[in-house]
């Protein structure tokens, strides 16, 4: 989980990509040029199948502040994502997690919250590099329209957030010092959207991007738990790790019921 992210903060958030730009761009580029991993067309869901292997969790949680942790237990490490939010912002989770899984150093404690500010931010700009890369270009290449409206085809496009879209390309913006740019991104930046899904369909995108999935999935923790029954099946330590599975899942509920 990151900070929550207003007009009145980004200016500060956008120093601080600036800031580790150079690190995070290189852990991007690293994964994005590895064969092994690079296999498969869709980015956001590379992200997913990436974290399967992980043993990924995907559970409804309702709270719109809570999109997914790494829970580590027991030196046991379980990424989950919360499929209550929309799907855009579930692939961005899932980049932000695999970001600490892969090249965070530091975090690892009992699972990540926001005290750890810095590779918090670092985890948020790995996920932009992953799915936005190019946002810039797509964006001022497309034809006049409403401003929000291209926001939106951008978002469809590259399957990412209402405000990661806007981080980037206020990015962009000062970087390349178009101060009309930057105001427009700030004067919409807190808009609140209660009819998301038809203003999608009223362009032509598709809306299921913006909504939730609701999926319940342990099926990879479970097959994790299975394989290893069958390659060892007189030890006795599975039906411990079946325990820790729904544990695990009890945790998750009161933990976020307590952030109610």
């Amino acid at each position: 989980m990151s900070e929550l992210i207003t007009s009145e903060n980004l200016e500060f958030v956008v120093k601080k990509n600036f800031e580790i730009k150079e690190e995070v761009l290189a852990q991007a580029i690293r994964l994005q040029t590895n064969p092994s991993i690079m296999k498969v067309a869709s980015v956001p869901q590379l992200a997913l199948l990436i974290l399967q292997g992980f043993g990924l969790i995907q559970m409804p949680v309702e709270d719109k502040f809570w999109s997914g942790a790494i829970f580590v237990k027991d030196e046991k490490i379980i990424p989950v994502i919360n499929t209550a939010l929309p799907r855009a912002n579930q692939y961005f989770t899932a980049w932000h997690e695999i970001y600490h899984l892969i090249f965070d150093q530091v975090s690892f404690d009992h699972f990540i919250e926001t005290d750890n500010t810095l590779e918090e931010r670092k985890a948020e700009y790995f996920a932009a590099c992953m799915l936005l890369n190019g946002i810039d270009r797509y964006f001022m290449e497309l034809p006049e329209m409403e401003f929000i409206s291209k926001i939106f085809y951008c978002m469809a496009t590259f399957q990412a957030p209402y405000k990661a879209v806007l981080v980037s390309l206020y990015e962009y913006a000062l970087r390349s010092e178009n101060k009309m740019l930057c105001s427009k991104i700030k004067e919409v930046f807190d808009y609140q959207f209660d009819d998301l899904s038809n203003r999608f369909r009223m362009l032509g995108l598709d809306d299921s991007l913006v909504c939730p999935s609701y999926v319940v999935n342990t099926s990879s923790l479970q097959g994790k738990i299975k394989k290893a029954k069958e390659e060892n099946p007189e030890l006795h330590y599975h039906e411990d790790n079946e325990i820790y599975l729904k544990n695990i899942m009890s945790e998750i509920v009161l933990l976020t019921r307590r952030s109610e």
